[in-house]
């Protein structure tokens, strides 16, 4: 995706580096790119998800920290960090994504 350094993000890992922070956005810009990837080609994109969380309906969820978790021991982290949640569909296409304080 151009624009976006795909690296940077799978590196900050729970966002504790900071960099994510930094790349907000540059990620809202690209959310309708997103929209459509298998749960692969995200994994491939953005990384291994922070968290994953299973919905009703054989759904899916891929958590993305965007500011430093709580898994982080900076005292730079917020008491509800911004995340990024992907929605993923029975058929494995991300059909949603948003982003909301966790």
């Amino acid at each position: 995706m151009p624009d976006f350094d795909e690296e940077a993000f799978q590196n900050d890992s729970q966002g504790c580096a900071g960099i994510r922070m930094k790349m907000k956005e540059q990620l809202f810009a690209i959310t309708s790119e997103l929209k459509g990837l298998t749960q692969t080609e995200m994994r491939h994109t953005l990384g291994k998800p922070d968290r994953q969380e299973l919905a009703s309906r054989n759904q899916k969820y891929f958590v993305y920290f965007i500011d430093p978790s709580a898994e982080c021991s900076q005292d730079t982290t917020q008491q509800e960090p911004l995340t990024m949640y992907v929605r993923f569909s029975a058929v494995d296409r991300s059909v949603e994504i948003s982003f909301k304080n966790y």
